[in-house]
């Protein structure tokens, strides 16, 4: 089995983009965002899982050696859920994944201009193209009706080029470096080596900075929580993890120790797993240190302070800073207030 491409620090920490002069919050937001758009983009075209966990992975590590300045994110968002769909043999036309992509785009755009989240990132971020959005509070008055491209249009065609440039750079930059081994088969064996497989955990029902995205309900449990599958609670923690660099950082097993320990850490009262005669996550030769590491990153997803926060509260997100054009004016408009021009 080929193992992972993974980050290293000086990669993590001095990244292409940062090199250029992106700040690391604009940076992280756009990744993020291009997570989400993949991840819907995904679920509209009724594409498995594991294709929009590949897409995700793929695009995360090509971030690690290209910088926002030189390509766009949309691009790279296509191209990799593109070439995810051969990797994994779940082929999709060409027009319906570009349909997708420009639906999302477009609507989150719409809310954007109608909507006050993305008036709370510019606040942070600054002007995008020199204007702060204005704060509309009528957004449910005016809905999003989508006209799909004519098969025809020069929209479609520049859309449709710039998905095949977007997999010939990931091909070229990753050096057809394109094995993505998920977790989601070890976490289950993990699972059930533990006798967790049926195990239930209460939580709250929102709770502040562990609430995951993917989970459903469960039985009853006292007023304020509910109890959930720990197996689900955990994949779903996996899910949301596609959103962070962790996938590019660490190896499948550890994320699979990682989430289990988060899902149980995270439960009212506390989960209690084997410490003695020595730590469960050694039998899975994991370090406690990675496991802080995953999930510190996971919980950042969900602190309600934070930007990434706000891109997942509203629908608007980064939708303005798509392209590379979009980050450069962005960069003049900006640099010198940050210091970075």
């Amino acid at each position: 089995m080929l193992l992972n491409t993974l980050a290293t620090q000086s990669q993590l920490h001095n990244s292409p983009s940062r090199q250029d002069g992106i700040p690391e919050h604009l940076e992280y937001q756009i990744r993020l965002y291009g997570c989400q758009l993949i991840q819907g983009a995904g679920i509209l075209l009724g594409l498995p899982q594991r294709v929009m966990a590949t897409a995700q992975v793929l695009y995360q590590r090509f971030w690690f050696v290209s910088s926002l300045k030189h390509f766009s994110s949309r691009d790279i968002c296509m191209g990799s859920l593109f070439l995810s769909t051969k990797l994994e043999e779940s082929p999709v036309r060409l027009r319906d994944l570009i349909n997708a992509f420009d639906y999302l785009i477009k609507r989150d755009r719409h809310h954007s201009r109608h909507g006050s989240a993305m008036a709370a990132l510019a606040t942070q971020l600054g002007p995008i193209h020199g204007q702060l959005h204005e704060r509309r509070e009528h957004a449910s008055h005016q809905p999003h009706v989508y006209e799909p491209q004519g098969y025809f249009d020069n929209d479609f065609y520049e859309m449709k080029d710039a998905l095949v440039v977007g997999e010939m750079q990931l091909l070229k930059r990753l050096g057809f470096h394109v094995q993505v081994n998920l977790p989601y088969a070890t976490m289950v064996n993990y699972l059930q080596l533990l006798e967790l497989s049926s195990a239930q955990v209460q939580v709250r029902l929102c709770p502040r900075g562990t609430h995951s995205a993917s989970e459903g309900e469960g039985a009853e449990a006292r007023p304020g929580h509910r109890r959930v599958d720990f197996a689900q609670r955990a994949w779903g923690f996996l899910n949301d993890a596609l959103q962070t660099p962790v996938y590019c950082l660490l190896p499948p097993h550890v994320l699979a120790c990682s989430v289990i320990y988060l899902t149980a850490q995270t439960a009212e009262p506390p989960f209690a797993l084997p410490l003695e005669p020595m730590p469960w996550w050694e039998l899975f030769d994991v370090q406690h240190g990675e496991i802080e590491v995953v999930c510190c990153h996971i919980l950042r997803l969900y602190h309600s302070d934070s930007p990434s926060a706000m891109i997942r509260a509203g629908s608007g997100g980064l939708s303005a800073l798509l392209t590379k054009k979009d980050v450069k004016e962005w960069l003049v408009n900006n640099g010198r207030a940050e210091g970075l021009l």
